[in-house]
């Protein structure tokens, strides 16, 4: 299907995609070529390729034995990579989603889903728009099906295939409900699970795909009717609690997922000893958080309901999304509060001095320039978290930036949707440095 609302633009959002393909491959490709075997040696130390006086004797040499006899000495299987069970988790959720999407779209025609009955409600853009993000988002998942199986191999195990399934669905409205359903499931699962990696070039991709994820659920939450946020910080779901779920889907038989972070497992990276302390890391996020505080605080207070409503920029939507715009703005805005006392909160207690919030000049003008604002601020949050995942070392502290990281990406993926854009114009999410984000973060900031 083609868009014709953004022109040539659309042949940029396909280019970056492949990019972007080619980006997360090679961030999980890097997890194998940094020799993330895992093992460790006798000492607790990571080996190395380096050739050590034990190496220099072949291990296939024959040795005699006490009665004479020559005996191949035995040989020491390396310890899988602890990646790889995360790995395979993620791998068995995203040949769920690929196979419900192609199913799915193979099924129903582009006007069978803009006519579904739970679109009725919709104005003619919006259910325009369904039949390409759907289509978008199972490309993603074909993408990550490939990526992870490819890097689980790189780093020496074996990658789960697809499984049967029967996804129940008989109608368009049913497909969109469950594709909801399915979205959803896997931003829990990854959220819950990116604690367990243990190397970092892993997990950037790991983080990249969460958010991800969390922008597909955010746009079917909107066509289910539903909030596409709807917490402050994503809640986080065990494997059973995730596995209850898909196994409703599933009708052959599939290997019961192995524990993600089992006894005797090396250290993650995430915790290795650097110059960045967990309280530089929340006092960066905390410079975001207030101002995307300030900013929708700011905003929300210069525009009425009814002003917002009539953005030019929404003049394409219907009615039924419009009215929703105004109180969406407000939980996110919510949201952005909570965030900024939670992380203060967590700077204290872990004993440095929380920064505090500066002053600030959006530039916006009307509605529509602040949604256009709005979306530069809540995308370039996404990336900001997901550029310092690799970096928190207290799992408490990990575990609650995973959770915002997810919510700033749904909020993303809303504020593209307003702005006309796609929710998610990419495979996998690209990270941000300190650097990168501090200049961008600065246009806003008059005074520290």
């Amino acid at each position: 299907m083609t868009d014709s609302r953004r022109g040539s633009n659309a042949t940029d959002d396909t280019t970056s995609d492949r990019l972007s393909r080619r980006r997360f491959t090679g961030a999980l490709a890097a997890a194998g070529a940094v020799g993330l075997a895992g093992c460790s040696g006798t000492d607790g130390e990571a080996t190395t390729g380096e050739p050590t006086d034990e190496m220099d004797t072949p291990m296939d040499t024959p040795t005699e034995t006490e009665a004479g006899t020559e005996t191949d000495e035995p040989t020491e299987e390396p310890a899988p990579n602890p990646d790889v069970d995360v790995l395979n988790y993620a791998l068995t959720l995203e040949h769920l989603e690929n196979a419900f999407y192609r199913e799915g779209l193979a099924e129903f025609s582009d006007d069978e889903i803009m006519m579904a009955d739970s679109l009725s409600e919709f104005g003619e853009t919006l259910r325009m728009q369904v039949p390409e993000y759907l289509a978008l988002a199972g490309e993603h998942e074909a993408a990550h099906v490939d990526a992870i199986s490819a890097t689980i191999e790189d780093l020496g195990g074996t990658p789960v295939g697809e499984a049967d399934y029967d996804f129940g669905y008989s109608t368009p409205s049913e497909f969109l409900a469950t594709a909801g359903a399915l979205e959803n499931t896997g931003v829990a699962a990854y959220t819950g699970a990116a604690g367990a990696i243990k190397a970092n070039a892993v997990l950037g991709a790991a983080a990249g795909i969460q958010s991800v994820e969390a922008r597909h659920a955010s746009f079917l939450n909107v066509i289910n009717g539903e909030m596409p946020y709807p917490a402050g910080v994503e809640e986080a779901a065990s494997v059973e609690e995730v596995f209850e779920i898909a196994g409703q889907f599933i009708t052959s038989e599939v290997s019961s997922p192995a524990p993600l972070d089992g006894e005797d497992e090396p250290t993650a990276e995430r915790k290795a000893d650097d110059d960045t302390s967990d309280v530089d890391v929340l006092n960066y996020a905390l410079t975001l958080e207030h101002l995307e505080n300030a900013f929708y605080r700011e905003g929300l207070a210069e525009f009425s309901d009814d002003e917002l409503m009539n953005a030019s920029a929404l003049s394409e939507y219907g009615e039924t999304l419009r009215m929703t715009v105004p109180d969406r703005l407000r939980t996110a805005g919510a949201h952005e509060a909570a965030h900024v006392d939670a992380i203060a909160d967590t700077v204290e207690q872990l004993g440095g001095t929380p920064v505090e919030e500066a002053e600030y000049d959006f530039g916006y003008t009307n509605p529509s320039e602040f949604l256009g604002v709005a979306r530069a601020l809540e995308n370039t949050g996404v990336s900001a978290y997901a550029g310092q995942a690799g970096t928190v070392s207290a799992d408490a502290v990990f575990d609650a930036a995973v959770g915002i990281h997810a919510v700033e990406a749904r909020h993303a993926s809303f504020l593209n949707e307003l702005n006309v854009e796609s929710p998610f114009p990419m495979a996998v999410d690209e990270p941000r440095t300190m650097e990168e984000v501090t200049e961008i973060a600065g246009q806003f900031i008059v005074e520290e």
